[in-house]
């Protein structure tokens, strides 16, 4: 039970907090879920991994620098599929262009993305993963177009 104290503490943490953020997008296939923090119009980072309780700590600074992050609860499927998969949740929130940062199978995701429609991925961060087929051909199309950003 909480007292009066315990109260007003757990409400000035929660409301400090970003809303959690739970959406939902039709694209020509499916339904796709994801979590939205920060500004629309933010430059844009997509965050990809198995569980999307992987950046919980990341979501909420991301956003208070005015980034528009956005993470996708990914479906089972291969990699092809899923990487296909952001390009379509992008084309539905009318996203450009994006940075991509993925874990584990989130990178190799990521990777997928990137190397299906290099011109709409601006970046590219991959952890605990190793480089998929055409991972440099699509850093280097990225590097000899100018879409690389630091």
């Amino acid at each position: 039970m909480f007292d009066r104290r315990g109260f007003l503490l757990l409400s000035a943490v929660v409301l400090s907090a970003p809303a959690f953020a739970l959406q939902q997008v039709s694209t020509d296939d499916q339904e796709i879920r994801y979590e939205q923090f920060g500004p629309e119009e933010g430059r844009v980072i997509i965050l990809l991994a198995a569980d999307v309780s992987a950046f919980s700590d990341v979501t909420a600074p991301l956003a208070a620098q005015g980034f528009r992050v956005i993470v996708p609860y990914l479906r089972t499927a291969d990699d092809a599929v899923l990487g296909q998969d952001v390009l379509d949740l992008m084309n539905a929130l009318h996203i450009p262009e994006a940075v991509l940062a993925g874990v584990e199978v989130g990178g190799r995701v990521a990777t997928r993305a990137a190397v299906l429609k290099p011109s709409r991925c601006v970046g590219l961060v991959t952890l605990n993963t190793t480089p998929q087929a055409g991972f440099a051909e699509a850093v280097g199309v990225m590097a000899n177009t100018g879409h690389w950003r630091t």
